[in-house]
């Protein structure tokens, strides 16, 4: 994904002749930039969440192949990554939006909204990172491969992953 601008001039092109006319009712444009912008940081988080989702079928598989090569006893460790991919997904689901209400306390200006949306767009990298690490397991285990290095690897890029993310609550209470 773009930058925030890039994507909310997008959003901007695709409206309709009566939206376009509403932007001329003053502090309407600025109102409707702020509420597009929240809605795609909104977005980003979901496809964060929706990325990290396709483990859990490679966390299958890989318990699946353990347990046809007879190493079952390897599972209890895949489980902890399990959840901490499930703690990283709820994370992205329930965080809190970028811009505020009119009516809301806090209030957080356009400058300061593109950078949060820039950090969690950064996030992307991440999870696809983590994703190929999944991808590694599943085929280390598939090829009866020891897979206790691959679940360490991805258990502390999760950790690392949840650390990054808890960064933007501080810097959300920073925009106060």
């Amino acid at each position: 994904m773009s930058d925030l601008q890039t994507q909310l001039n997008t959003v901007k092109a695709n409206e309709s002749w009566l939206e376009k006319i509403k932007r001329y009712i003053p502090g309407y444009d600025g109102y409707v930039n702020k509420d597009n912008a929240r809605e795609l940081d909104t977005i980003v988080r979901n496809q964060l969440a929706a990325n990290l989702e396709g483990n859990k079928t490679r966390i299958k598989n890989t318990v699946s192949s353990l347990s046809k090569n007879g190493r079952l006893f390897e599972t209890g460790d895949i489980d902890k990554i399990d959840k901490k991919n499930e703690n990283c997904i709820a994370q992205f689901k329930s965080a809190a939006r970028g811009y505020s209400g009119v009516f809301d306390v806090v209030k957080i200006k356009e400058d300061k909204l593109n950078r949060l949306y820039e950090f969690d767009n950064a996030l992307l990298a991440d999870v696809e990172n983590i994703n190929a690490q999944f991808s590694s397991m599943e085929s280390n285990a598939a090829a009866n491969l020891d897979v206790t290095p691959d679940i360490a690897k991805v258990s502390g890029t999760l950790d690392e992953l949840l650390r990054k993310f808890q960064e933007r609550e501080i810097l959300l209470r920073a925009f106060n």
